[in-house]
């Protein structure tokens, strides 16, 4: 075998292994793990005052700046009215806020995953077709670690993809435990998924 094909075998080796080690996922598995991928998840209701017709998307700098004493809500509205700014050494985190929900509703990160410097974030948003007795709205407020990121130019795509259900785990119990209480025949919504981008530097 002569040289020349001997480092283009190294050259496609080096790329494949290079690719493979570029894609990090982190997916659900199963019912029991959903709302696992998010590091930290706020609930804030409706009839508190707060309200928000549209999701949002932001790049945040590690949760250890937040004042104790604030909720994730109230940090991500203070970090809108600035851009933050980190480093090598400082974790990446992302707040996502849903847009205004009923109940029984429910939404979870389905899955994380890096290619390079791109991140896609999937979130299913499942919208309960069943029959209302007592109703109140809200949105969540969810924080994800990307952790440390070496100095360049970062994209994320955070995706919502609608779902249907009529059935919650524990049915009696609606929103009163909505970080576990889960639907059990979700199935695709007739909706367009929603997309969702930002951009960050790390310096």
């Amino acid at each position: 075998m002569n040289l020349p094909r001997i480092l283009l075998i190294w050259a496609v080796t080096s790329v494949m292994l290079h690719a493979q080690e570029s894609t990090v996922i982190k997916t659900v598995k199963d019912r029991a793990e959903r709302g696992t991928l998010s590091d930290q998840r706020q609930l804030v209701r409706g009839d508190t005052g707060k309200w928000n017709d549209a999701a949002t998307l932001q790049h945040a700098p590690p949760l250890a700046q937040k004042p104790q004493s604030m909720s994730l809500d109230d940090w991500s509205d203070e970090l809108s009215e600035k851009k933050p700014a980190t480093t090598a050494t400082d974790d990446n985190w992302l707040l996502f806020r849903t847009r205004q929900l009923d109940d029984n509703d429910r939404v979870w990160i389905e899955k994380i995953e890096r290619s390079g410097n791109a991140f896609t974030i999937t979130m299913h948003e499942a919208i309960w077709q069943g029959n209302y007795f007592k109703t109140f709205t809200w949105y969540e407020v969810t924080a994800v670690n990307l952790g440390k990121l070496p100095a360049g130019d970062y994209t994320v795509k955070w995706i919502v993809k609608p779902l249907t259900f009529k059935q919650l785990e524990k049915p009696r119990e609606a929103q009163n435990n909505y970080q576990t209480n889960w639907p059990t025949d979700d199935q695709p919504g007739s909706g367009k998924a929603v997309e969702l981008k930002a951009a960050f530097s790390v310096r």
